[in-house]
């Protein structure tokens, strides 16, 4: 069993079939979940219901709901086909560069996303005059057209050094690096938070400037700690999944099934984490779930309008009806 190149038990075993239609159950729900609650919050941003999304932060959410609904619409179908296929006919159904591929690029978007969150986070709070100033969404548009572009490449390493290198590879850039920066940065912003503080609390608090400022911090505050809630479960989520990553690529005395285990634990908690962001946003803010609630009642009306319409629609026939009958 090689450490590194290929999938080390390829040729050896196919896994149980119990595994192989669990990932597959799992895969379809988080299919449900994740196209459900990201395309609730990217409409929420581009509707906008309530006029008070249009901001950066706002565009780089979008950014993140975009690079989940990829997971939702293409990775998580993919997995569940392929599980399913392989505990079916109890083989490999296909190479599985054509799931990984769009996995790792959709994983790679999201991970650069979490971190221009962060970087937006680190802007607003530490220098807010220049942050409202010089970040406009044409420029955080830009920034996410070049999240993309990045992640469009550097997956395709993969196709020349093979999945369990480019994995190892992807564990030690992509997310570690990516998490100590987020961490460091978070450090730093919970630290301007304390003095910001101070400083309000020596204010005029009767003053309407005051109060505005401080109403302003306020939600800035509420803001970055639920982005602190969206990277805690970022944690839970990838820090199993490097684990399992280690696992695959370094226990030499590992049975192949532990290391089937192992691949499919670290590829459904990635999945997995591009589900639970939505949820957060509507738990925690406000304004998402102000936006939510009026998307979701308008579809509702909708509706309504269209049953009654097609109820009158059917009355109108038959009343036809009935006076052609009469004549």
């Amino acid at each position: 069993m090689s450490l590194f190149g290929e999938y080390p038990c390829a040729n050896l075993t196919i896994p149980p079939s119990y595994l192989s239609y669990t990932s597959a159950s799992l895969s379809i729900v988080m299919t449900l979940v994740t196209i459900t609650g990201n395309l609730l919050v990217l409409l929420a941003i581009l509707i906008d219901p309530n006029k008070d999304l249009k901001s950066p932060f706002s565009y780089f959410v979008a950014n993140l709901a975009l690079c989940d609904l990829f997971v939702g619409f293409v990775v998580d179908p993919m997995s569940a086909a392929y599980h399913y296929s392989e505990g079916s006919a109890r083989k490999y159904p296909m190479k599985l560069v054509y799931l990984h591929i769009p996995y790792f690029i959709s994983s790679t978007a999201s991970v650069l996303s979490l971190a221009a969150l962060t970087v937006d986070r680190f802007w607003a709070i530490t220098s807010p005059l220049s942050y409202r100033i010089k970040l406009n969404p044409k420029r955080a548009g830009f920034a996410a057209l070049g999240i993309w572009a990045f992640s469009i490449c550097f997956p395709f390493i993969y196709l020349s050094i093979g999945y369990l290198t480019y994995a190892f590879v992807f564990a030690h850039t992509v997310i570690i690096a990516t998490f100590l920066v987020m961490l460091l940065t978070y450090l730093k912003i919970f630290r301007v938070f304390k003095l910001k503080v101070k400083e309000w609390d020596n204010f005029n608090q009767s003053s309407k400037d005051s109060q505005a400022k401080r109403q302003a911090m306020k939600w800035e505050q509420k803001v970055t700690k639920t982005f602190l809630i969206v990277l805690a479960f970022f944690l839970a989520c990838y820090l199993p999944s490097c684990i399992c990553i280690y696992i695959t690529n370094l226990c030499s005395s590992c049975s192949c099934i532990s290391i089937h285990w192992a691949r499919d634990v670290h590829f459904l908690l990635i999945l997995a984490n591009s589900g639970v962001n939505p949820f957060v946003y509507a738990w925690r803010l406000e304004k998402f779930w102000k936006a939510f609630v009026k998307l979701l009642t308008c579809c509702g009306r909708c509706r309504g309008s269209r049953a009654v319409s097609r109820e009158a629609g059917l009355d109108n026939i038959a009343m036809d009806d009935t006076t052609s009958a009469s004549r």
